[in-house]
Parts: C-alpha cells; sequence; structure tokens
C-alpha cells in the first residue's frame, strides 16, 4: 500500500499501452517492462522501458477514465466526486 497523508491507499498509477492506467497493488507485482498486468480498467496492458521515468522514460500518456474511476469507486470517494464516465472511455 502506498502513503496517502496518514492514509494508505491500495492503487498506484503506471503508463502502458498509450494510457495511464491504474493497479491494485493489493493484487498486482510492482510493474516491470514487458510484463503484463491487469489495469483496474480490466484491460491486460504491457508497459515498456519508455513507460517508466526511473528508466528515463516520460509519463505523457492520457488517463485512462476508466481505471480513474473505478479508482475512486473502490477507493470509497464520495459520489459527488466520481464523474460520469466520458462516452468514449
Amino acid at each position: 500500500m502506498i502513503s496517502r497523508g496518514h492514509e494508505m491507499t491500495r492503487f498506484r498509477w503506471q503508463q502502458a499501452n498509450g494510457r495511464r492506467h491504474a493497479y491494485d497493488t493489493g493484487t498486482t507485482a510492482i510493474p516491470h517492462p514487458g510484463v503484463v498486468f491487469t489495469a483496474l480498467c480490466g484491460k491486460e496492458v504491457t508497459p515498456r522501458e519508455r513507460d517508466f521515468v526511473e528508466l528515463s522514460g516520460c509519463c505523457y500518456a492520457p488517463t485512462c477514465w476508466r481505471c480513474d474511476h473505478e479508482w475512486r469507486v473502490r477507493d470509497g470517494f464520495p459520489p459527488e466526486e466520481i464523474p460520469p464516465l466520458p462516452e468514449n472511455a
């Protein structure tokens, strides 16, 4: 779990397949280049070396709105802080 101030969150972002996807640290190992993981949106994605800032990559991919939505739901955000999914999400 990742510390968020005094709280702990199970979720992290990882760029893969051209989007910034989220994953559950309680069920998914830390992502590595070339290793498939299941994102919160349900897609199986494979990050590449360039998707890791730690490996001199860049994190400019747009957010996967399904992952964002699922993170907010699972993390117990109030309903007013969970926007509806865009039609093309």
